[in-house]
């Protein structure tokens, strides 16, 4: 790759761009063999809408068919380094045609992740409650690591007021974790919708490149993937725990030893953090045990109701 060719892969300062355009414009602006993974949810239009509200049937008016996603799956898989992995979200209803379009785009050793929702999905009749992540693989292709089930509970229920089929971020951060993806990486989504499912990337310490032909939704991913957004905040968080666990001072994530008598044994769990009581955490001081919260779930984008011809073609 000439420096001209990397200069334009990897954006300046934040390692994040975000723009309205096209799926086949976006992928079309990369230099050949630079991209390590294409992560996307597709528009696709293979699921029964006929019983949803109103506001669902005009957002699911605009999308596009397994073939033509399948066309962008082709412009994709030229990025891709020769190392490189797609993934494509679909569902029951779709995966025939999902599987079908990425082996004409020229995949090969399709893989089928699982993905268990914990809520059913949307519509009527016999909903689901998994749904599949599609890996396209090159001859040359790493080698994911993790198991090919995952469980991360659904953004839904309820979509008027959200963006409708958002995908939760700590989706994106599990199949980030499987793909290997890290500093140096180059991470693409080129229907980024809100920008949920490269979180993970941008977390870890990847360029991530997203597009959308929605104004609002690169409005929500720019925020969501920004200086301000999640995945900046999760990564700022890491590099702070590191950088406490090795200073050895107190407050720090290293939990220094205490005597038996500094310690009261009988521990309560109260509040969302669900964080154990110790004598002496509020101190403070050197030797107390300072309580390491347990992580909770990423707060939810929310959207004003729009229909699908202000929102976009996208998901």
């Amino acid at each position: 790759m000439t420096p001209q060719q990397a200069k334009r892969t990897i954006p300046s300062a934040s390692r994040v761009r975000v723009e309205r355009v096209s799926a086949e414009r976006l992928l079309g602006s990369l230099p050949d063999r630079s991209i390590d993974l294409v992560i996307t949810d597709a528009p696709y239009t293979s699921v029964n809408r006929s019983s949803t509200s109103g506001h669902l049937r005009d957002w699911f008016a605009d999308s596009l068919s397994w073939s033509q996603i399948g066309r962008v799956f082709a412009i994709a898989r030229r990025k891709l380094k020769a190392d490189g992995v797609l993934m494509a979200m679909t569902n029951n209803d779709g995966l025939r045609e999902a599987i079908e379009a990425l082996e004409r785009a020229g995949f090969i050793g399709i893989r089928t992740i699982t993905w268990d929702r914990r809520y059913p999905g949307l519509g009527g009749g016999l909903r689901h409650q998994t749904e599949f992540v599609l890996v396209g693989r090159l001859s040359g292709s790493r080698t994911l690591s993790g198991v090919d089930l995952v469980s991360v509970a659904a953004v839904g229920p309820g979509t008027a007021n959200r963006y409708p089929t958002a995908k939760p971020e700590g989706l994106g951060r599990e199949l980030a974790a499987m793909a290997g993806i890290g500093r140096g990486s180059l991470v693409v989504d080129p229907f980024c919708g809100s920008g949920a499912l490269l979180v993970g990337a941008a977390e870890r310490g990847a360029t991530v490149v997203a597009g959308d032909v929605s104004q609002r939704a690169v409005e929500l991913a720019s925020a969501r993937l920004g200086p301000t957004g999640s995945g900046a905040r999760r990564s700022s968080s890491r590099k702070s725990n590191v950088k406490a666990a090795t200073s050895g001072k107190p407050g720090s994530m290293v939990q220094r030893p205490v005597s038996r008598k500094q310690v009261d044994t009988s521990r309560t769990t109260t509040g969302p953090s669900r964080t154990a009581t110790v004598k002496g955490e509020a101190s403070g001081k050197a030797g107390s045990m300072v309580p390491r919260p347990v992580r909770g779930k990423s707060a939810i984008s929310h959207a004003p109701r729009r229909t699908g011809r202000q929102w976009g073609r996208t998901r």
